[in-house]
């Protein structure tokens, strides 16, 4: 039998022609006039799965039986290849022979041969032949080499040989191959995609005329250029679009339904074991594949230079890919699917090493070292960890949860789960604190045994605060307090820090650290450097507790807030800010700030975003913006559930309940107090919030005995704690209207006289309820009227803040509330709420009044 030398095939492969379908169909309709003509002919047509093999040979078949010659068929296939003489029987039964005389042909093989041969000569004397084989690369030996005895003598018969076969059939046939490529009467064509021609033709007719070429392109490039795929995208397509889309400029074809996944089922069907393998390389890679990056990882699957390109050349033949990428993603998500569980785990594991190999971005290493689960290898285990780094660094604390239990679950050293273990609940706790309490009781006996890292138990203390678990946050922080020396200036400016909230959260439990000096990291002369913010933030807070609201703790926080605000602020010395002004009764210029760090919040994390905006919710409800205040309370409590806020839950549900009471929606606001809360709760400063909001709903429902009693707890809380705070002597005023609704109105009248004599309590509208009620109690007893007013009960009307002024500014030109918002770089509701208050503080109705007002007096604050 003749073989190729080494090399030969490959270049007289050369000259096989590459042809789309239109000019594949041309050349064939050239063949079979010449065959009919009496110049026989022998055409071989190659390709990948779904190029259009077949449908090439129906139209051949086609235009045979309009010009009346006689079509003899036959389609080889893999599971009849070990059946002798499968496809000669099949022409044989078509040239009218029966199955007992093809039985006693076959036992002969040279009248099999002669038989073949001579049948289609009768035939060819009377009317033209055209012979195709479908899928000849599965074609059984002895069917070949009579096959192959007929193409030898075809030139002067009026007859067509047309055969399929796949693109590798020159290396699995190479005799056959030879056979068409030193056979003048025989032509070499391989089938190229779809080109935009014949795209355009098949989306017409599905799609009606009017196909512009963006539409063509878009189809194309989806379809890769194969036919099978583009009909089934056709026929998705087709279920599921209106009538006329097509018509209304470019139609996109659709992400890939039932058509095309059973489409691609097709093809990857008839792929060989290296194509699949390829097949599988490229879509695990996704994205993040590269020429380089696809050749390593087939190297780690075992595959040469040489078959992996090959392999990269045949998917992409067969429309599925453009070498590196699929076309379809349901293409890609269907390979892997397929994929037995241990192949894709494999899968995943070789294509982290290859991404590493490449200097990939460690989260694309780290996203498939999570499916390699578990990956044990000591480099996984610090891939896994670094990007979950990264992760949290950019604000993305689920994906470095994803991560870090991966790295957890590989880690086999009880060293290293330790320290995955804390990175783990730092992660959680950017997304759901409550998620930490899991962690919390093996965190405490890693630090007893020295496992966590300083900066880890520091962040143990938090969270143990954040639950109420106050014994052991202060067992902990004396612990590092042991240690102190051994600490960095960081960790000791944190340590402080934390002491510092300890005592603000918890005034009894954390009385100790109250008053303890602060080690500065800062020049002493320096006040808020930002050198460092959580130390910043702790020394304002600190200032705070020890010194009260002054104009420095002021200046500084406002300090604070402007080098944080633009920069991604963090958490803890914003919210230590914020509290400085809230206590200094600046409400309004705290909510001023919170509406820009709401605004910009978006890309945070959930716990970050839900604290401020209960932060937020609170201030807005102090303010008597009810509406804003029950917005941003809901929105807080919908990304935390109420387990997730520990002690701090008494925030969003007392900003709640407030709205809710100003709204008039008493039931909404009796179903927070269905929400189980800690019992430590009522010893913190969430706890006292809580029970001022339960007091005004009592108060609104009429129970006053109830209210009354909420608010003397308030009283005795903030005698126990010292706190001479504003915006929490408030129950004077509603433990007034309690009181006078009992009948003391004596006492109602002290309550009022007390909170009107104090200074400035930040709230325009809290201001003006006492004011009312004390009006109306007093009117209703002349004897009760004092001789003098309290001094702070007649006021100039309060300032504009610069925010303030700005948007009246901007509304008294004509400005929408949304081109105001977009012109301040802040939202509409901003907008609103800062509009609702310069009509109180100005005293006009609406925008009507703006002009005149503002041109009256000078009413920016300086």
């Amino acid at each position: 039998m003749w073989r190729p030398k080494p090399g030969a095939l490959e270049g007289a492969m050369s000259v096989m022609e590459l042809a789309d379908r239109c000019r594949a169909q041309q050349l064939l309709d050239r063949l079979f006039r010449e065959a009919r003509d009496g110049r026989g002919r022998a055409a071989l047509v190659l390709g990948p799965p779904g190029v259009g093999k077949t449908g090439v040979v129906d139209h051949v078949k086609g235009q045979a039986e309009l010009a009346g010659a006689t079509v003899l068929s036959a389609t080889a296939s893999a599971v009849e290849r070990s059946f002798p003489l499968g496809v000669v029987a099949q022409l044989l039964s078509c040239l009218g022979y029966s199955m007992d005389e093809i039985t006693a042909m076959c036992e002969s093989s040279a009248k099999v041969a002669a038989a073949v041969y001579d049948a289609i000569c009768v035939v060819a004397e009377h009317t033209p032949v055209v012979v195709t084989v479908d899928d000849v690369h599965d074609i059984d030996a002895e069917s070949l080499r009579y096959l192959l005895y007929v193409i030898h003598r075809v030139a002067p018969l009026r007859v067509l040989i047309l055969l399929t076969g796949s693109s590798d059939l020159p290396q699995h046939s190479p005799v056959l191959a030879a056979e068409y490529m030193r056979n003048p009467s025989c032509s070499l064509l391989r089938l190229a995609s779809l080109c935009a021609t014949c795209v355009e033709g098949v989306l017409t007719e599905h799609m009606g005329s009017g196909v512009c070429d963006r539409t063509v392109s878009l189809w194309r490039q989806a379809s890769g250029g194969s036919p099978l795929l583009l009909h089934a995208l056709v026929k998705d397509w087709t279920s599921s679009a209106t009538t006329g889309e097509a018509g209304r400029g470019a139609v996109s074809p659709p992400s890939g339904g039932d058509a095309v996944r059973f489409a691609v089922q097709y093809i990857h069907g008839l792929m060989t074991e290296d194509d699949l393998r390829a097949a599988r390389a490229v879509a695990v890679l996704g994205e993040s594949a590269t020429a380089e990056r696809v050749e390593r990882l087939l190297h780690h699957l075992g595959m040469s230079a040489g078959e992996a390109a090959r392999s990269r050349t045949a998917l992409e033949a067969a429309g599925l890919t453009d070498g590196l990428r699929y076309h379809l993603e349901a293409a890609r998500e269907l390979v892997l699917d397929s994929a037995p569980s241990d192949e894709r785990t494999r899968l995943h594991r070789n294509a982290a090493l290859a991404l590493r190999e490449s200097n990939a971005e460690l989260s694309d290493v780290a996203g498939h070292l999570v499916h390699a689960w578990p990956a044990r290898e000591p480099w996984a285990v610090i891939a896994l960890r670094e990007a979950a780094a990264q992760a949290l660094h950019e604000h993305d604390a689920e994906r470095a949860i994803t991560f870090l239990r991966a790295a957890y679950d590989a880690s086999a050293d009880g060293s290293t789960r330790a320290v995955v273990r804390a990175e783990l609940a730092q992660a959680e706790w950017e997304v759901d604190p409550g998620a930490v309490r899991w962690h919390l009781t093996d965190l405490l006996d890693e630090h007893q045994a020295g496992r966590l890292s300083r900066e880890h138990s520091l962040l143990l203390a938090m969270y143990l605060l954040w639950s109420g678990r106050t014994q052991e946050v202060s067992a902990l922080l004396t612990d590092l307090d042991a240690v102190r020396g051994e600490l960095s200036q960081d960790a000791r400016a944190r340590l402080d820090a934390l002491g510092v909230w300890f005592a603000y959260f918890f005034p009894t439990y954390g009385a100790r650290y109250r008053h303890g000096p602060l080690e500065s990291p800062h020049h002493p002369d320096q006040y808020v450097a930002s050198v460092d913010p959580q130390w910043d933030g702790a020394l304002v807070l600190a200032s705070l507790l020890t010194e009260g609201p002054t104009d420095d703790a002021c200046g500084a926080a406002e300090q604070l807030l402007q080098a944080q605000v633009p920069h991604q602020p963090l958490l803890a010395p914003t919210m230590a800010a914020l509290i400085s002004l809230i206590r200094a009764a600046r409400l309004e210029r705290a909510a001023d700030w919170c509406d820009r760090l709401v605004v910009g919040c978006s890309e945070r994390t959930t716990t970050c975003q839900a604290i401020l905006l209960v932060a937020s919710a609170t201030l807005e409800s102090w303010l008597g913006n009810f509406t804003t205040a029950l917005t941003r309370a809901e929105q807080a409590l919908a990304l935390l559930p109420p387990p997730a806020w520990g002690v701090a839950i008494g925030l969003p549900l007392s900003a709640k309940v407030l709205a809710c009471v100003g709204l008039g929606d008493l039931e909404a606001a009796a179903e927070c107090f269905r929400t189980p809360v800690p019992q430590l709760m009522f010893q913190s400063l969430p706890g006292l919030h809580y029970l001022q909001a339960r007091g005004r709903l009592h108060l609104a429902a009429g129970r006053h005995q109830a209210a009354l009693g909420d608010f003397h707890a308030c009283r005795d809380l903030l005698a126990a704690w010292n706190l001479q705070v504003s915006v929490f002597t408030a129950w004077r005023v509603y433990a007034a209207e309690a009181l006078a609704e009992l009948g003391d109105r004596g006492e109602a009248v002290r309550l009022l006289e007390d909170e009107l004599a104090q200074p400035d309590t930040g709230s325009p509208w809290l201001r003006k309820q006492a004011q009312t009620l004390y009006d109306r109690l007093c009117g209703a007893r002349p004897d009760m009227r004092p001789s003098v007013r309290p001094s702070a009960a007649i006021e100039d009307p309060p300032a504009l803040s610069r925010a303030e002024d700005r948007v009246a500014r901007l509304a008294r030109e004509g400005l929408t509330n949304r081109e105001i918002a977009e012109q301040l770089g802040v939202t509409p509701s901003t907008v609103e709420q800062h509009l609702t208050r310069i009509y109180r503080k100005l005293g006009v109705r609406g925008r009507a009044g703006l002009p005149v007002a503002l041109n009256s007096a000078d009413v920016l604050e300086g």
